[in-house]
């Protein structure tokens, strides 16, 4: 019985956290006009080209700390452009330019917001341009970072929370306090701070059956009680934190403090439905359902006469049209193939 314990949490633990200093930027693309220009070529750009970036540098080393880099550009920006609201360009080129780092993330939105692309910067160091790139660029601005995009999602489809976090027009925001909102957008387990999230992404477009995703989420719930009495796991089920959208192509998040309580579900949602077990990883070929936690699952679903319950959970993914959890079938491959390998 223990045996699955210390299993689910090795797992747990070789899953990586979101790093603490992770930051999530918005960039403006002036209106929509450089949105294909950043996503053609890789990369995000902030204007204010009056302020050189030899400019900003020279001031850099003067300075004790990028505060104190703030109060001299604001000066000099006052100095130069004197009808400008100099504290706020200033702030958004010295978070640009020092603080934005490799790893961070980057929203950018269409003219509209029509289209919402999400990528990671590559690079801390600014990219060197030429005025060659600026001209097959089509973007006048030479202060950018390389991008790697990760996806591209319309509005009508974006995270309602995406959107709203998305309010502010200035041209470069920090919105690391809604971290968990944009990674939800692009990853459906994850680590951030001190609690554990999986999403459950609901591709139906026509009206959600209310009953349909409340009796999915109560059900896979059950189950994981069970599993919890079964195995004797220190687990208690209303840990659990569930932020529900009930829109056509919403997500439901289930989060907790307890992460492995949160991987649990997870791996009752996979045992259950089935998606993506059979896989071939490295040369390792697998079949995640007669594999360790999850056919532990499979088994205790047997057992215990659950399948009526798996039929209904599964006509409700279904009618739901829930894709599977990607990224854990991920984590769960790496798992697997790593156990199998020769020591």
């Amino acid at each position: 019985m223990n045996n699955f314990k210390a299993e689910l949490t090795q797992f747990f633990n070789m899953i990586e956290a979101v790093p603490s200093d992770k930051k999530y930027w918005i960039v403006r693309t002036e209106g929509g006009q450089y949105f294909e220009s950043f996503t053609n070529f890789n990369y995000v750009a902030l204007g204010h080209e009056e302020i050189s970036l030899k400019k900003i540098n020279d001031l850099r080393k003067s300075s004790k700390n990028l505060e104190e880099l703030r109060f001299k550009l604001k000066a000099h920006i006052e100095n130069i452009l004197p009808d400008k609201n100099a504290g706020l360009i200033s702030g958004q080129l010295v978070r640009f330019v020092y603080e934005m780092k490799k790893g961070d993330i980057v929203v950018v939105p269409s003219e509209g917001s029509a289209y919402i692309s999400i990528g990671e910067v590559q690079e801390t160091q600014l990219m060197e341009v030429n005025d060659l790139d600026v001209d097959r660029t089509g973007c006048s601005y030479r202060k950018r970072k390389k991008i790697a995009w990760i996806k591209t999602v319309a509005k009508r489809s974006a995270d309602i929370l995406l959107r709203n976090a998305m309010q502010s027009h200035q041209a470069l925001n920090d919105i690391t306090h809604h971290g968990d909102i944009v990674e939800r957008s692009i990853s459906d387990f994850f680590k951030i701070d001190d609690e554990t999230s999986i999403i459950i992404n609901v591709n139906r477009v026509s009206d959600v059956p209310a009953p349909d995703l409340l009796f999915f989420g109560s059900d896979i719930l059950r189950l994981t009680n069970g599993l919890i009495k079964h195995y004797d796991l220190d687990f208690n089920i209303a840990d659990i934190q569930i932020k529900i959208n009930v829109n056509s192509e919403g997500k439901s998040q289930f989060l907790s403090k307890n992460g492995r309580l949160i991987l649990l579900v997870g791996l009752v949602i996979i045992g259950t439905t089935g998606g993506g077990l059979n896989v071939d990883a490295n040369g390792f070929n697998l079949d995640l359902s007669t594999d360790g936690l999850i056919s532990k699952v499979i088994e205790y679903q047997n057992n215990n006469h659950d399948r009526e319950m798996q039929r209904e959970i599964i006509k409700a993914k279904d009618s739901l049209q829930i894709s599977n959890n990607e990224d854990l079938l991920k984590y769960l491959k790496q798992f697997a193939a790593n156990k199998d390998k020769p020591k």
